[in-house]
C-alpha cells in the first residue's frame, strides 16, 4: 500500500482524535482545577502524552510523501514514459530579482492545465512565463511532448539546456535532459534517448534525488525493451520499482508494471501479462492518469490480440482509443488505429486494415514519430503483401526496414520484416522466371 494511500486512509481520523484528545486534556486540566472533580488530577499525565504523541505521528505522516515543497515532480507522459515538471516553487526560485510577480498567474495557469491534460492550452499558458524562467520553459517542452509536437518541443528543450549553461541549476538540468530523452523516445531515436537518460541520471545522482533517478531508470528500461535490451530492462525496473516503493511514487510503481507487462507480453506470458497489467490499471487510476490507463490497457488489448480473442481485443483498443482522445494523445490514438486494423487484418478485412494503417501513418508521419511510422509500415506491408500486392508490400517493408535501421531497434518485429522482406523478393523472383518462361 503506498504512502498516498495510508495517508488518505488514516489522516482524518488522526486528526479527530488529536482535536479529542487535546479536548479531554483541556477539560482535565480545568475540571481538576476545582475540589470536587479533583480524582481527574491523575488522568492529566497520560491523556497529555497521549495528545502530544497522536499529533506527532498526525504531522510526520502528513509530511510523508508530501511533493508540496520540491521544484520538480513526477508527470505521465502520454506514450508511457514519465516526464519532468518544474512546481511553483522551482517558478519562483529561477525568477529574477524585482520581477517575482511577473509570470506568475501565467504560470499557475498552464499548471491548472497540465492536470487537466489540456497540454495546448497549458503549452500556451506556460510559454508566456517561460520568457525569463527556465521552469517554466521545461513545462512548455513537457507539454509539447504530449501533444506530439515534437519539432517546437526540440527547440524548446535544445534553448533550454544552452541556458542552463549561464544559469547553472542541477535538478533542472537533470529535467531537461530526462526530458530531451523522453523526445527521443518518442520519435524512434533509441540511442539518443538512452545517452540523454545516461547524463540525467548522472545529475539527479549528484542531486540525490532518488524520485528522479528512478524515473530515469523506467524511461531507460522502456527504451531498452524497445531496443530488445529485455535482460538490461528487466535489471532497471527492479532498480526502479524498489526506488518508488520506497518514496511512496505510484506513477513510478504504475509504469514499472506495464513495462513488465510488456515483457511478458513479449515472451509469451499471457497469463501473467494480464495480471501485471491489471495491477498497473488500478495504480494508474488511483493516480488520475488517463494517459497511463490508456497505455496500460493498450497493452491489455495486445494480450487478448495475442491469445486470439479478437472481440475482447477490437473492444479494448476501441476503449483505449477513447482515453487517449479524453487524455490528448493523438499518437495514442494513432496506436490504438493500427491495432484496430491488426484486429481487421485477422479478421480478414484488408480493405479496412489498409484504411486504419494509413490513417494512423499520416499522424505518425506529422508529428515525425519515426518508430511509429516503422511499425505502422510493417503492418501496411504484410496487408499488402496479403493481397498480393508485392511491389507496394516490399516498398512498405523496405521503408519500415529502413526506418528500424535508423532508429537501432531490435528484436522479433525488426527479424519479421527482414523475413517478409526475403520471402516477396523470392516470390518476386518465382513469378519473373515463369513470366520469363512462358514468354520464351
Amino acid at each position: 500500500m503506498d504512502v498516498d494511500h495510508i495517508k488518505k486512509l488514516i489522516q482524518p481520523a488522526l486528526l479527530r482524535l488529536c482535536v479529542a484528545l487535546s479536548i479531554a486534556v483541556t477539560l482535565v486540566i480545568v475540571l481538576s482545577s476545582l475540589p470536587l472533580f479533583s480524582f481527574v488530577l491523575s488522568l492529566r499525565s497520560g491523556l497529555l502524552l497521549a495528545a502530544i504523541i497522536a499529533w506527532a505521528v498526525f504531522f510526520v505522516l502528513k509530511g510523508l510523501g508530501d511533493n508540496e515543497h520540491r521544484l520538480i515532480v513526477s508527470a505521465q507522459g502520454t506514450g508511457g514514459d514519465m516526464l519532468q515538471v518544474a512546481t511553483e516553487y522551482a517558478f519562483a526560485e529561477m525568477q529574477r530579482v524585482g520581477s517575482r510577480e511577473k509570470g506568475a498567474e501565467d504560470f499557475a495557469e498552464g499548471e491548472k492545465h497540465f492536470r487537466a491534460a489540456r497540454y495546448n492550452e497549458a503549452a500556451a499558458a506556460f510559454d508566456r512565463a517561460a520568457e525569463e524562467n527556465l521552469a517554466a520553459a521545461l513545462n512548455v517542452g513537457a507539454a509539447l511532448i504530449n501533444i506530439a509536437d515534437f519539432e517546437r518541443a526540440r527547440l524548446v528543450l535544445e534553448d533550454g539546456l544552452e541556458r542552463v549553461r549561464h544559469e547553472p541549476h542541477g535538478l533542472l538540468e537533470a529535467a531537461l535532459r530526462a526530458n530531451s530523452g523522453v523526445l527521443d523516445a518518442r520519435q524512434g531515436r533509441l540511442s539518443e534517448a538512452l545517452a540523454h537518460y545516461e547524463a540525467a541520471a548522472d545529475v539527479f545522482r549528484s542531486e540525490n534525488d532518488g524520485r528522479g533517478g528512478g524515473d530515469i531508470l523506467l524511461n531507460s528500461a522502456n527504451a531498452r525493451v524497445h531496443k530488445g535490451d529485455y535482460d538490461g530492462a528487466k535489471r532497471q525496473l527492479n532498480e526502479a520499482m524498489r526506488r518508488h516503493r520506497s518514496s511512496g511514487g505510484l506513477l513510478g510503481r504504475a509504469n514499472a508494471l506495464a513495462c513488465q507487462g510488456y515483457i511478458q507480453l513479449d515472451g509469451d506470458e499471457l497469463e501473467e501479462a494480464l495480471k501485471t497489467l491489471e495491477k498497473a490499471r488500478e495504480l494508474y487510476g488511483r493516480a488520475r492518469s488517463r494517459s497511463g490507463e490508456a497505455h496500460a490497457l493498450m497493452l491489455t488489448g495486445n494480450v487478448y490480440f495475442k491469445k486470439g480473442n479478437l472481440p475482447d481485443a477490437l473492444a479494448t483498443y476501441e476503449q483505449t482509443s477513447a482515453l487517449c482522445q479524453l487524455a490528448g494523445d493523438s499518437l495514442g490514438e494513432a496506436s490504438a488505429l493500427v491495432n484496430i486494423g491488426n484486429v481487421h487484418f485477422k479478421q480478414g478485412d484488408l480493405g479496412s486494415a489498409l484504411r486504419d494503417y494509413e490513417e494512423a501513418l499520416a499522424v505518425h508521419i506529422k508529428a515525425g514519430n519515426v518508430l511509429g511510422q516503422a511499425r505502422t509500415l510493417t503492418n501496411m506491408g504484410s496487408a499488402l503483401a496479403r493481397q498480393r500486392k508485392s511491389n507496394e508490400a516490399l516498398q512498405a517493408m523496405e521503408q519500415a526496414q529502413a526506418l528500424y535501421l535508423r532508429v537501432g531497434a531490435k528484436g522479433r518485429i525488426v527479424d519479421t520484416v527482414d523475413q517478409v522482406i526475403a520471402r516477396i523478393k523470392r516470390r518476386k523472383e518465382r513469378v519473373g522466371k515463369r513470366d520469363k518462361k512462358r514468354q520464351g
